[in-house]
């Protein structure tokens, strides 16, 4: 995401996108607590640590002395902050579908009869029974783009192309004609700003930043700023932003999406983004099409989409064989920014200065 590259980079980044091809077990866990202080738990789980997305889990804790009782059991979800079991006893049974797909940490908080107690941690891989579609792309219109732009957001309102883009002392918001490229209006940020994803929402303008955590709220009318808010996330960084009806929609960089109040930025909630092989991470420049999340995948020319409802990723589009040479700059940098024409439901895609935005229509990959 962040920073331009150099320029053998950029030749290598351009002829993979110039010419690439279409692209009964029981498992026991008992270990003692760190320093020995603690009783140690013993967890059992029914098959092996991983699971398919749909599939129910099912443990059985207990405590490793025989002599010891155990008065109450909790678990936590450090990636699924909003969930949590209070077991009855000592077999545990977790649905899949409300814990979440990709790399889960389960936490065991056990209280014991003599007042001791003990936390044990424990990993579950939960991945996708089904690999994504494979998606190539057909071009079939280019636009013109500002190659001293550092997309960072993309999207089409009302008839016109909106974009926000970053670095120190280049970030800004522009509202530009796509066919021509004429540039109706346009605020830029002051230079100690990083701005990041951008996306329109009950008339009003949301952006992102990339390390400040500062969210910022503007009139569509003329970009003056309304409000400012702060918000967390995994890595502390802002990357991606959409929504859907209710929620602002984040990302970090990381497999994860935060859905976001759009009063305040507060977290509203989360997901892993996840495939048949695990979590898929560098989730970049975000939209919402359909009911589903379209998301760059940073430093690769693919792009995923997912069900914002799971994170279960559907779909997997390459961008391989897309940029002609001759559109190419000498500062181009990585694929980032997906926008709907809403004329036809083509996307509509570009790059860290890229000199174009290609419209493309998604065709089935001869390796799928």
């Amino acid at each position: 995401m962040r920073f331009q590259v150099r320029y053998t980079a950029i030749i290598i980044l351009v002829l993979v996108l110039h010419s690439c091809g279409d692209g009964d077990n029981i498992r026991e866990v008992n270990r003692g607590i760190l320093g020995g202080s603690s009783p140690s738990l013993r967890v059992v789980m029914d098959g092996d640590k991983t699971v398919a997305f749909g599939d129910t889990i099912r443990m059985s804790v207990a405590p490793v002395d025989p002599d010891l009782v155990v008065e109450s059991l909790e678990l936590s979800f450090p990636d699924n902050p909003g969930l949590s079991i209070a077991a009855t006893d000592s077999l545990v049974v977790i649905d899949t579908r409300e814990l979440g797909g990709g790399k889960q940490r389960i936490k065991f908080s056990a209280s014991f009869t003599n007042g001791e107690t003990s936390n044990r941690y424990k990993e579950i891989d939960v991945l996708s029974p089904t690999p994504p579609k494979q998606w190539n792309f057909e071009v079939i219109r280019k636009y013109p783009h500002d190659p001293k732009s550092f997309t960072q957001g993309l999207l089409i309102h009302n008839g016109y192309l909106y974009e926000g883009t970053g670095n120190y002392n280049e970030t800004r918001i522009r509202k530009t004609d796509l066919v021509s490229g004429k540039v109706h209006m346009e605020k830029e940020m002051d230079g100690d700003i990083f701005g990041e994803g951008i996306t329109i929402y009950n008339d009003k303008v949301y952006q992102l930043t990339y390390k400040s955590s500062r969210g910022f709220v503007y009139n569509l009318d003329d970009f003056d700023l309304i409000d400012e808010h702060v918000y967390n996330t995994f890595t502390t960084e802002g990357w991606g932003l959409t929504h859907n009806d209710t929620a602002l929609i984040a990302s970090d960089g990381s497999s994860f999406i935060y859905f976001l109040s759009p009063d305040d930025f507060s977290e509203l909630g989360r997901r892993k983004v996840f495939d048949h092989n695990g979590d898929v991470g560098g989730l970049n420049e975000l939209e919402y099409i359909d009911g589903k999340i379209y998301a760059n995948v940073y430093t690769t020319a693919k792009i995923v989409a997912f069900d914002p409802a799971t994170g279960m990723v559907s779909d997997e589009y390459s961008a391989a064989g897309m940029v002609d040479r001759a559109d190419a700059t000498r500062n181009m940098d990585v694929l980032n920014g997906i926008a709907i024409n809403p004329q036809n439901g083509n996307l509509l895609v570009t790059g860290k200065y890229w000199s174009k935005i290609y419209e493309v229509k998604p065709i089935p990959s001869k390796a799928s």
